[in-house]
């Protein structure tokens, strides 16, 4: 059995890939929920979570197979054939932008990923949110199972340390703060700005908080339903609008920041051309903060239009990571504690093992039993103790024997791994080796 990821990020990829790739919350919830309504028998994956943000796509998955070099290549091929059909992307292309990541390096990934050390924006706080919304939907579609919940949870567990136990979020600065500190450099001052948000989310809530200390009071909240954005538009003073006036909106813009959750682009170079017509050469800056993006890429073409989305933003917010970046040693030291806890639990989860760990427990219940029994019938005859012993352990391999058979049944299974982890729990069976892993990590 192993882990596998598949992992499309703003590292090695483009806004524009990225878009084809990405999934929203319920093609999410839908491929979450074609996996577990295809042929199991016939796929090498047990469990699969899906993590889509703005600047990665990324599947992780918990295979069946061993680790040889045919059985990880199986796995690969049915991860990239199932991204195909979910997002109708050319397979060759999938292929050759495709990271992976097997075994240990998919529980390092994974937590480098929750402290916001893989981010575009080092250190940034979103990305925890969005590990564990990735978990909560695995586990309501029941995608995700007893290995990929406890490495999310690790993942989860050192996200939280690190912010914390360590400053890699002070002076953090999200993709919505960097987008209005550009529109600073470019337009300066921008309290006579007026400005158009387009989108109700959390990054448009973000964008609209700082554009706030900026001093901006002109603000214009676009939303395709008007109860959230004169919500936002009540809590910071603005106005709310529908998208079916945008057009009488875009002449007044200053600045144009979009960030909705929309399949496809908004706004248009004919619609920036006709609003750039009625602004007498005042600059306009657009600052496409979704993916996929909402501004169409020509609006560039238009004069005095300024256009920036996410990738553009990349070498801004790198300028920003100076100060958080001497927090990264002591960040990835919690995610080699994080990461070997739990390798140490994914060792022992093995049928095996588990059945190893359940029968020396019993048998050192047994024993203990009949130690205080010698104490308590010091004349017993060595014929009689030898009849008590016998009894002691046919008692404890017929109480096992049910359990330890239907494991061994199970093997491979995700009905094997969670009887497992039941067992584990209800017998106590991880203290010794998290005790172990504790003291290691003390060292």
């Amino acid at each position: 059995m192993s882990l596998i990821c598949l992992s499309y990020a703003h590292q090695h990829t483009s806004i524009g890939f990225r878009e084809q790739v990405y999934f929203d919350a319920d093609s999410a919830a839908n491929a979450c929920a074609r996996f577990r309504c295809g042929n199991r028998e016939a796929s090498s994956l047990l469990e699969f979570v899906l993590l889509s943000t703005c600047n990665r796509t990324e599947i992780y998955g918990f295979s069946r197979s061993g680790d040889s070099i045919q059985a990880i290549e199986q796995v690969k091929s049915e991860l990239l054939d199932f991204v195909k059909q979910s997002r109708q992307v050319d397979r060759e292309q999938l292929v050759a932008l495709a990271e992976w990541k097997v075994g240990p390096e998919v529980a390092q990934h994974l937590t480098r990923v929750s402290c916001g050390l893989e981010s575009l924006v080092l250190g940034e706080p979103q990305i925890l949110g969005q590990v564990g919304d990735a978990m909560q939907l695995g586990l309501i579609m029941n995608s995700s199972g007893t290995v990929l919940t406890n490495l999310f949870q690790a993942a989860i567990r050192a996200g939280r340390r690190a912010r914390t136990e360590t400053q890699i979020n002070h002076h953090s600065m999200n993709i919505s703060t960097v987008a209005v500190n550009t529109a600073e450099r470019q337009l300066g001052s921008l309290k006579d700005k007026t400005v158009v948000v387009l989108g109700a989310g959390e990054m448009a809530e973000l964008a609209l908080a700082q554009l706030k200390k900026k001093g901006v009071s002109d603000f214009r909240i676009v939303n395709r339903t008007i109860a959230r954005a004169a919500e936002l538009a009540n809590e910071y003073d603005g106005q709310a609008c529908v998208f079916e006036q945008i057009s009488h909106l875009l002449p007044k813009a200053d600045i144009l920041i979009t960030s909705t959750g929309a399949p496809h682009t908004l706004i248009t170079s004919e619609m920036i051309t006709f609003a750039m017509q009625a602004r007498a050469s005042r600059p306009m800056t657009i600052l496409d903060i979704a993916v996929p993006r909402d501004v169409e890429t020509s609006v560039e073409n238009v004069a005095n239009v300024t256009r920036c989305d996410i990738d553009d933003l990349q070498m801004a917010a790198a300028q920003s990571a100076s100060l958080r970046q001497k927090q990264v040693p002591a960040v990835e030291q919690i995610v080699q504690m994080e990461m070997d806890r739990f390798l140490a639990w994914f060792r022992g989860i093995g049928a095996e093992d588990t059945i190893i760990r359940l029968r020396q427990k019993a048998d050192e219940i047994r024993s203990h039993e009949l130690s205080r029994l010698a104490n308590m019938l010091p004349n017993l005859d060595d014929e009689a103790w030898h009849i008590l012993e016998r009894f002691a352990d046919s008692l404890v391999n017929k109480i096992l024997h049910d359990p330890t058979t239907k494991l061994r049944e199970l093997e491979g299974t995700r009905d094997a791994l969670d009887h497992g982890e039941a067992i584990r729990q209800l017998f106590c069976l991880e203290e010794r080796s998290k005790l172990v892993v504790d003291k290691a990590a003390g060292q």
